[in-house]
């Protein structure tokens, strides 16, 4: 019995998950193999840590279910996160390879560092972007919290790295990141056959996120979150209402477009300036108050630096000021660059 399972061990070790042989062993050489095989069965659940999350690979060892039994998947609320390199095809266009593998590692250890601090989880690494959960598969209370709170600590993270880049090789370029977060039910569990499974998440929400992610290359700001997700934090956080779209891949539905800025405590007056500015033009808008509404645009200076990143959303506001166009009533476009995201997407707004 007890040389049975030793030849078990030892052919788990070597990934033989069939085997089922026996042997006629020595004690003492059957306790070195059991001891072997431990360490590396160890070893093994490990190196599977670094590829699956932590949780994911506890309830896996914890159900000892079949392969089969592994997929499914469960609905759950979820803020899912997106965040991207900047330009990284271009740097790595004219950086060596290796210089580039090591600068693509540095900034995905640094990230990764951050989502686990702020009780995230990486679902996966897809070339230089991340996608991370939070709310699973390890609850945490205030998952929209942390997720701001991440996409705004990479923006500290990255000019620390940026400066170590720098000290390493002056000729290195500047990194910059493009960030969507979006909060909704979707998915999440294990998908694939008997032979692979993958665990991830399914449904619009990872596809919104990924979408405002995308934005940020039309509205030259970032991180970019979701009206959903600024409805349930914009006590914590300052956010600055950037549009509303219907986002590539959709036809309908609308999206209210933010940029978040910075902890309520942290804004600064002139940040609250333009979140309370942009506020007013849009309420203005709204209630048809044209004079009011161009009385606010005619205050807001484009080559101040708080509002320069801006010049898109105040000029298109002050287009349809002048023309008596109410983007946020009839659902005209407000930002034209938008259609180079998606021709064929629908440009209506509010």
């Amino acid at each position: 019995m007890h040389a049975c399972r030793l030849q078990e061990m030892r052919a788990i070790t070597h990934l033989d998950f069939k085997s089922n042989n026996s042997s006629n062993q020595s004690i003492i050489s059957e306790v070195q193999h059991i001891k072997t095989s431990f360490n590396k069965l160890k070893q093994g659940i490990f190196a599977m840590t670094k590829y699956i999350p932590k949780p994911v690979v506890a309830a896996i060892l914890e159900q000892s279910l079949p392969a089969s039994h592994l997929l499914g998947m469960q609905p759950s609320y979820l803020v899912v996160m997106f965040a991207d390199l900047k330009g990284f095809t271009t740097i790595s266009e004219v950086l060596p390879k290796d210089t580039t593998v090591l600068l693509l590692n540095q900034w995905l250890g640094a990230f990764t560092q951050i989502i686990h601090a702020n009780h995230g989880t990486v679902d996966k690494y897809i070339g230089d972007c991340i996608m991370a959960l939070f709310g699973a598969p390890e609850p945490v209370e205030h998952p929209e919290y942390w997720a701001c709170k991440t996409a705004l600590d990479f923006e500290a993270a990255l000019e620390e790295l940026n400066r170590s880049l720098h000290q390493r090789d002056s000729t290195l370029p500047q990194v910059e990141v493009r960030v969507g977060v979006h909060a909704g039910n979707l998915l999440i569990g294990n998908i694939g056959c008997p032979e692979r499974v993958n665990f991830t998440v399914c449904g619009s929400t990872a596809n919104s996120a990924s979408r405002l992610e995308q934005l940020g290359k039309t509205y030259g700001v970032s991180p970019l979150v979701s009206g959903e997700l600024y409805r349930v934090v914009r006590d914590a956080f300052l956010c600055v209402w950037v549009d509303t779209v219907v986002l590539r891949g959709y036809t309908m539905q609308k999206t209210q477009v933010y940029h978040l800025v910075a902890t309520r405590e942290a804004a600064t007056p002139e940040q609250n300036e333009v979140a309370g500015t942009f506020h007013a033009v849009r309420s203005a808008i709204k209630r048809l108050q044209w004079d009011k509404a161009q009385a606010l645009l005619d205050c807001v200076d484009v080559a101040a630096p708080h509002f320069a990143p801006y010049r898109a959303t105040v000029s298109a506001l002050a287009t349809h000021v002048v023309s008596r166009e109410a983007p946020l009533i009839v659902g005209t476009s407000l930002c034209s660059s938008y259609t180079t995201l998606s021709a064929k997407a629908s440009r209506n707004r509010l």
